[in-house]
């Protein structure tokens, strides 16, 4: 019996040690990197970013999904937890969500400010209840919800990495 309450605290001490990364938050201070701007999730190149028109073009290109380097000015955030961005660049808007929702940015303060995003950009056909949730997450009225009534195909990015100016 003694030797089975050893091992297991033995164990819990192995699991404590090897699940501390070392790793803070979801944002990383960028003043040793860039001046100016933060980085949620991975911390990405800041030069070279599609605008919106290169953007469709590069989908056209490779059918409908390619890894790039997007930017753009910050339209909204979810207010409510950070995980989505409306990204506006020339007449093009870009729905950025997160990978596996691994990083949120700030639900607010940053409509406005430029931002680059990398990942994966592709076409996407948000269902009738899905843009329901996103626009309830916006604040929209119920009845503004309610004239939600048919599927919507946007620009849509799934970010791994987000700068945005300070």
């Amino acid at each position: 019996m003694k030797l089975t309450f050893k091992a297991l605290v033995f164990s819990s001490v192995l699991c404590w040690i090897g699940c501390s990364t070392g790793e803070t938050s979801d944002s990383q201070s960028a003043e040793a990197l860039e001046e100016g701007v933060t980085f949620y999730g991975e911390v990405i190149e800041t030069k070279g970013g599609l605008n919106g028109p290169a953007l469709r073009k590069a989908l056209m290109i490779s059918d409908g999904r390619t890894e790039v380097r997007f930017e753009g000015e910050i339209a909204a955030t979810c207010p409510k937890k950070g995980c989505w961005m409306d990204v506006v660049s020339e007449k093009d808007t870009v729905f950025v969500r997160f990978l596996d929702y691994g990083f949120f940015v700030p639900t607010e303060g940053v409509e406005g400010k430029r931002t680059i995003v990398e990942g994966e950009a592709f076409f996407d056909t948000l269902s009738v209840a899905d843009q329901q949730h996103y626009a309830q997450d916006a604040g929209w009225t119920e009845e503004e919800i309610a004239e939600i009534r048919e599927p919507e195909l946007r620009l849509a990015f799934m970010a791994t990495g987000v700068m945005i100016e300070d």
